[in-house]
């Protein structure tokens, strides 16, 4: 039986898998963003499959130039994927203690609220 963690980095993996061989900009069948579709305005996530194709590929100068919030919260997002990982132990505790702290948390949304202002304000 498969432990949820392992299921967890199984499904990253295929998702990335997917995500190195076909490029989102050349498929239709890749997910669109649904507010960017209905408001026309970027959401602070829109154009994060397309940077995560071209990290995947090397080119982190044109990931950063998709969406330049992927440099900010890339390092977040893989330190708790990491933590998720570990086994159970000191360790692990104090990782989820710093990177769950509710003012780590609240930092990253309000600079994920300031990057949906400021990338529609100054069209980024």
């Amino acid at each position: 039986m498969l432990k949820r963690r392992n299921i967890l980095f199984l499904t990253v993996c295929i998702g990335l898998g997917i995500l190195f061989m076909f490029n989102p900009i050349d498929y239709l069948w890749m997910p669109k963003c649904p507010f960017k579709l209905l408001t026309g305005l970027s959401c602070p996530g829109c154009g994060l499959q397309r940077a995560l194709h071209a990290v995947l590929h090397g080119h982190f100068a044109e990931a950063a130039a998709y969406n330049y919030w992927l440099l900010f919260a890339l390092p977040y997002l893989l330190a708790l994927f990491v933590q998720r990982l570990m086994p159970g132990g000191r360790m692990k505790e104090k990782a989820g203690r710093l990177l769950e702290h509710k003012y780590t948390i609240a930092f990253y949304i309000v600079s994920f609220f300031a990057w949906f202002v400021i990338r529609n304000i100054w069209g980024l």
